[in-house]
């Protein structure tokens, strides 16, 4: 069952409202943006976020065609703390557009609620989100 969660970047600046099941999961990628940044999102649906303060200082990061297909995911971070909680994207296999919110920027979330959250694993390294790699006890 979706329920809302308040969430921010680190120092606050930026401030989000999304409507989220966390029994749906908790995603753990080894693409290499959620690697290397121990990114560990649950997915909203494209009307399921709302940012509540801070849009106008927002960057957004794309990755390179090299490493992601060029305009399909935004990167959003906050300048100021380097936090980044929350990437917008669109991929067909996804239902169109989509949010993937880290979880770990959701201020109202209680441990006992991460803890029951299943934990799926993507295997974005090899471009297969919706397989698990081989070995995921380092995500």
């Amino acid at each position: 069952m979706k329920k809302l969660f308040h969430g921010s970047c680190h120092c606050g600046a930026i401030r989000f409202e999304a409507d989220i099941d966390l029994a749906e999961g908790i995603r753990k990628c080894n693409c290499s943006f959620c690697l290397k940044l121990g990114y560990k999102k649950s997915f909203a649906a494209h009307d399921a976020l709302r940012v509540t303060s801070g849009k106008q200082t927002m960057r957004d990061y794309q990755a390179k065609p090299s490493s992601w297909p060029a305009g399909d995911i935004n990167h959003y971070m906050c300048p100021e703390c380097g936090t980044h909680p929350f990437s917008r994207g669109h991929l067909d296999f996804m239902g169109g557009d989509f949010w993937a919110v880290n979880v770990a920027c959701l201020d109202d979330v209680s441990e006992e609620e991460l803890a029951a959250a299943p934990i799926i694993y993507e295997d974005g390294k090899r471009d297969r989100q919706l397989e698990a790699p081989v070995i995921t006890s380092y995500l």
